[in-house]
């Protein structure tokens, strides 16, 4: 399903098949990003150890997920990954599931892979338990930021949940990512430490009556 907005944007669903671009895509966006800059903190390195960690995340938790790209002139610059509600995964199941892949894009040193284990779980165990669509990831390439692309995919994913009466929660980083979903109807509902000393603000939006 393609949906077409405004400015040669459009809107459609993933595929399994867009994994690799997606894992891409997301490395590009995310490369300097608070949370992905503590766990890889060598920056010559995070961009290729980032686009393994979300090819491995997109395979293992993200087969359902509900994910869009949005598209400028057919090329794909934004992605917003969606767990659908009831998604959720046990937190052991998803740290013994991870444990070999995390090793190998850690390149089987422990303090790295348990960095990762311990931001993973702190995520799982900090996820509301009323049924809920979370939003995984949302990213766009440098090179088309600040074209509204970010925005259509969340307002998208937003009118989704609203049409299955459902509400969203995200986690952000920075208070500039705090600031910007507040404009959308989130709040926070609770703050949680992760590894290299940062705050995760847990964010919740309630369905829009």
């Amino acid at each position: 399903m393609r949906t077409t907005t405004r400015d040669g944007l459009a809107l459609r669903a993933a595929s399994s098949a867009d994994t690799p671009a997606l894992a891409d895509l997301l490395s590009a966006s995310y490369r300097d990003e608070p949370r992905m800059a503590a766990l890889l903190p060598l920056e010559a390195q995070r961009e290729t150890k980032l686009r393994a960690l979300f090819s491995l995340l997109l395979n293992q938790d993200h087969l359902d997920h509900g994910t869009e790209i949005a598209e400028l002139d057919g090329h794909s610059h934004a992605v917003a990954v969606w767990d659908r509600p009831g998604s959720q995964a046990a937190p052991l199941g998803r740290r013994l599931v991870r444990l070999p892949a995390l090793l190998s894009v850690f390149r089987w040193r422990l303090p790295g892979t348990a960095r990762a284990i311990q931001s993973f779980n702190a995520t799982d165990s900090h996820r509301p338990d009323e049924p809920h669509w979370h939003l995984a990831a949302i990213g766009t390439t440098p090179d088309a930021r600040g074209r509204g692309l970010g925005s259509a995919l969340l307002e998208s994913g937003l009118a989704r949940a609203d049409a299955h009466d459902t509400p969203v929660y995200l986690e952000a980083t920075a208070h500039a990512s705090v600031d910007r979903f507040e404009r959308f109807g989130f709040r926070v509902i609770h703050e949680y430490p992760v590894a290299g000393g940062l705050t995760v603000y847990g964010m919740w939006r309630p369905v829009a009556r």
